[in-house]
């Protein structure tokens, strides 16, 4: 093989390429290989009819082979593509395996071992890859690659430094039987090698916006009168499972094809910093002007073909479903426009056979996965559209088509009637539409709420009144006279009617929607461990298990110990490299993955915080990784809030806006509030809608995080949110140089990840469920029964089994105990229980006295100082608050007790804790007394025996638990 080098001269304002940081041997770049088995052919098939070049398109891939494979620089690219057989193609995504089988995704699952070509198990790696860039045409011109090169450099300055490979499109250069030219070098690829291949997407969606703001953009008009959007590279390319068939063409009927050498611009070993595509407000504005400028400019035309295509297809659709012609052209109009397919509108499946989508509807089971023709361009590949109608929210169809379209899937609306006197008839006719539909929930108390995206939001009368005017048409009927002496009725179209939504709304639980407690969009447990990985409304646990993808993982219903292990090592390998300092904190990380795989089905859930001395530990990208895991997104990331009012009305906000992950970076002052203390043990939320009067209660199924450099917990709070500490040990944490992307790798794989953690659980419930922890911690109860004790059974399965690379965790639960003796709280009612014992001893006494025996006592003028000093003085009032908060918590052993009254004063003693583990109340001794008054009062003992609940006074009791690691899950 030739390939030419063309040295192209870098510009002096450009910036170089991003090599590694030893500036001398790039990283190889990593692609697939795929090697077809059904059918034996993937590459084009080039035929000669009447003088013209006639294309069959590519085979679509049923079973097969993929191998990952590396190249070092792009002259071991070019010879990799000129060396493909025509059952061969590549992706520029790699998935787990080195080598794996690859079968259809029905198959999948019946198939061990074997995988299907689908982004659950193919992605863009955070390490060196390839972009591929394909040229398709221009309108009205046909384009070198020289020229197509300096446009595109034009557009992205930043490409002038890119090393690329250009190859021309495998139909391009074809000549007839007698030498004559078919077709041009005017369809092109360019592969530009890349330092961190995950960055694709991203840096796609930057250049098509900087090719639209320099004017190399435009819309085509489809057959369908659907305007296509189009650029000078195809948008659609950049998935990481799509195959490039770069194979050569098989050439019938005597045609040849020019032997072009591939050719390299650049440094053909070195590799582009993808991060210098970058698309900033004013392009993306620019960019959006010139996009609307140029969607107006086709409408005319998208709307006249529109018109034309639905008048030529109604006949023929009216005839097959017995409905009228306007009607037809109506769904057709609704497609091709609103991209919405009603029941009456006709599929063509990939046997060629028809079917309507109120057949397909009608039959989930038959129907669900099953691929179709595009439904605009039916003549088309009869693969190229699938169907999902168990994605938990309305069914789609998604077709390849165009850079990809989705469809929604629609019955016909339904006719209802309204009219003076028919108010309750027409609400209940309503309720009955959207009952069927099963689109909305009864969510909180009082609460309707719709699935989009993956989120419940409870919805407005607005929007209410906007949806039923969607799903039913609503109409009034009119008696008149034909001028004869007879009534003609007529049906006159109304709008929805705004009084009926709002009965709707306020019916509160009367309306027999499906009630409502989270959405999850990952297969998860309930609350008695069995598995949940069916998507649709679970009636059951009261969840949503919401999925866009047609084939949703499953969770192994009784794994083995050594498959826990296994889920382990796979599960903690994103996050290994965090600089968590002890065996507690890495149990509160371990806590943070497995809570957030299972967040949506626990009623309640201790928070996770995340403490570091120093800026720039990984803090926050730690806790991103843990609400990627929760969601598959990244969380939003708040402000703490300052006041116990204004954080109630963000947690609130939170719930409402659907928010599964509560992410609080950078708390600069002690952490802890009674709303907050409040909505990390409450599983609902109730607050006042802003805004509004009205008060609403809503399901609290979020995950907490916070974050803070030097972060510290107030009171009750220490019990409620974990803590780990994160330690760099450097001057400056933020320099670190990490080999990969932890929250890319889990938002790549998640769907894995969250099945690694279920698994873990899962294995312990078949081993039985044994208890590991002491205790049951009291306001988490079912989080202790499905997190803290499968944890701890693990961590002690690892360091029984000695796996030597996985690190040791002990039992997050720990944590409390750490952050109580760090509490401000507790560091004061400690110095004040010691001082006011060492004074009085055990003998009861009066607020007043302690005031005035702390002018001659140090210590406990001290103690009192820092609890309730005020302008120099001591505040009897606010110390005696403080005290009657503080009565019957145990801190190093000692509590307040309160005695009782006499003459007109309440009296205090502090007493020596006896509470054994185990018992249930405490026994207090009786005080010494130097006027005794009745009988002494012992208070509850509040502390960690209020967390865990047989009341191990120190350190919780928790075993030390090791821990190792696997490889990949």
């Amino acid at each position: 093989m030739t390939v030419q080098r063309e040295t192209t001269t870098q510009p002096a304002d450009s910036s170089p390429p991003l090599l590694p940081a030893d500036g001398q041997v790039s990283r190889p770049m990593t692609l697939t290989v795929f090697t077809s088995a059904q059918p034996t052919r993937l590459t084009k098939v080039l035929t000669l009819a009447d003088g013209k070049l006639q294309k069959t398109a590519a085979a679509s891939m049923q079973m097969g082979r993929a191998q990952r494979v590396e190249v070092r620089d792009m002259a071991e690219l070019a010879q990799l593509l000129d060396s493909l057989t025509e059952a061969q193609a590549v992706a520029w995504g790699v998935c787990a395996h080195e080598a794996v089988d690859v079968v259809p995704q029905d198959a999948e699952a019946s198939t061990p071992g074997a995988i299907a070509r689908t982004r659950q198990h193919f992605s863009f790696p955070p390490a060196p890859g390839v972009l591929m860039l394909d040229h398709d045409g221009a309108p009205g011109e046909q384009l070198d690659a020289a020229s197509l090169r300096q446009r595109l450099i034009d557009a992205c300055p930043a490409l002038a430094s890119a090393p690329m490979l250009w190859r021309p499109s495998v139909s391009a250069g074809v000549r007839a039987p007698d030498g004559s030219p078919l077709t041009g070098i005017t369809r092109h690829r360019l592969y530009v090698p890349v330092t961190d291949a995950s960055r694709i997407p991203e840096a796609g969606k930057a250049l098509v916006a900087l090719l639209w703001a320099a004017g190399h953009g435009w819309f085509e008009v489809g057959r369908a009168g659907q305007a296509l959007e189009r650029t000078l590279v195809d948008a659609a390319v950049w998935q990481p499972e799509r195959l490039d068939f770069a194979a050569p063409p098989v050439l019938k009927d005597g045609l040849t094809r020019e032997g072009v050498a591939p050719v390299i611009h650049g440094d053909g070993a070195a590799q582009f910093d993808l991060a210098q595509i970058v698309a900033d407000a004013d392009t993306l504005k620019r960019a959006a002007a010139t996009k609307k400028a140029a969607r107006e400019a086709v409408k005319g035309s998208c709307d006249s073909q529109r018109e034309r295509w639905a008048t030529e297809q109604a006949p023929q659709l009216a005839a097959r479903r017995g409905i009228t012609p306007e009607k037809a052209r109506e769904v057709l109009r609704r497609a091709s426009e609103h991209r919405v397919l009603m029941g009456d509108f006709v599929l063509t499946a990939q046997d060629g056979a028809t079917v309507s989508v109120g057949t397909v509807l009608d039959a989930p089971d038959r129907w669900h996965n099953e691929r179709f023709a595009d439904p605009l361009d039916p003549d088309a590949d009869r693969r190229v559209a699938v169907v999902n109608l168990k994605s938990g929210a309305r069914p789609y169809l998604f077709s390849h088509r165009h850079g990809g379209v989705r469809f929604e899937l629609m019955r016909q609306s339904s006719r209802v009637q309204v009219g003076r006197g028919m108010r309750i008839a027409t609400t209940d006719a309503v309720l009955a539409v959207l009952k069927t539909r099963g689109e909305l929930f009864d969510f909180g108390e009082g609460t309707v709420a719709y699935v989009s995206e993956g989120k419940a939001r409870p919805v407005s009368p607005d929007w209410l009144l906007d949806h039923m005017g969607r799903v039913c048409d609503f109409y009034s009927v009119k008696l008149r006279s034909d001028g004869e002496g007879d009534a003609v009725r007529e049906e006159i179209p109304e709008d929805a009617p705004s009084p009926v939504a709002r009965a709707i709304l306020a019916k509160h639980g009367d309306r027999g929607f499906h009630k409502l407690l989270a959405v999850t969009t990952a297969p998860t447990l309930r609350t008695d461990g069995s598995i949940l990985d069916t998507p649709g409304h679970d009636a059951a646990s009261g969840l949503l298990y919401y999925s866009e993808h047609p084939s949703p993982p499953r969770v192994p219903n009784a794994p083995s110990p050594a498959q826990a292990l296994e889920a382990l090592r796979f599960l903690w390998k994103p996050v290994r490299d965090f600089p968590v300092v002890d065996d507690v904190g890495r149990g509160v990380v371990l806590h943070g993955l497995l809570t957030a795989a299972l967040r949506a089905s626990l009623p309640t859930a201790p928070g996770i915080g995340l403490d570091a001395p120093a800026a720039g530990t990984g803090k926050t990208l730690l806790a991103r990784c843990m609400g990627i895991l929760a969601t598959g997104t990244d969380p939003a990331i708040l402000p703490p809030a300052d006041t116990d009012e204004e954080t109630r009305k963000r947690l609130f906000s939170a719930l409402r806006e659907g928010q599964r992950v509560v992410l609080w970076d950078n708390v600069r002052e002690p952490l802890g509030c009674a709303a907050l203390d409040s909505f990390l043990t409450a599983s609902t939320f109730a607050d006042r809608i802003l805004g509004s009067s009205e008060t609403a209660s809503l399901p609290n199924r979020a995950l907490f995080i916070a974050t803070g450099n030097n972060l510290r917990l107030t009171s009750d709070t220490c019990r409620r949110v974990l803590l780990a500490r994160l330690d760099a040990e450097t001057e400056k944490p933020y320099t670190r140089d990490f080999s990969f992307d932890p929250a890319q790798m889990l938002a790549a794989h998640r769907q894995q990840y969250v099945v690694a953690a279920l698994t873990i659980i899962r294995a312990y419930i078949a081993a039985g469920r044994p208890k590991m922890a002491s205790g049951r911690t009291a306001s988490f109860e079912v989080w202790d029964d499905l997190v803290r004790q499968p944890l701890c059974w693990l961590s002690q399965l690892a360091a029984q089994a000695g796996v030597p690379d996985l690190p040791t965790f002990a039992d997050p639960v720990e944590a409390a105990a750490r952050a109580f003796e760090q509490d401000p709280e507790t560091t004061k009612h400690s110095a004040l229980l010691e001082a006011w014992h060492a004074v009085f001893g055990s003998v009861q006494t009066t607020v007043a006295t302690a005031i005035r025996r702390a002018e001659t006592d140090d210590a406990l003028g001290v103690a009192l100082e820092e609890i309730a000093g005020q302008r120099g003085a001591i505040n009897s009032r606010m110390l005696g608050r403080w005290i009657e908060r503080m009565a019957g918590r145990i801190v190093g052993g000692k509590l307040f007790v309160r005695i009782g009254i006499r003459a007109g004063t309440l009296h205090w003693a502090v007493q020596f804790a006896r509470k054994q583990p185990g018992e249930n109340t405490p026994k207090p001794t009786k005080p010494a007394t130097a006027d005794a008054d009745g009988p002494a009062c012992g208070g509850k003992m509040v502390g960690l025996e209020g967390f865990v609940s047989d009341g191990l006074s120190t350190g919780l009791g928790a075993a030390e638990l090791a821990t190792s690691d696997t490889e990949a899950f």
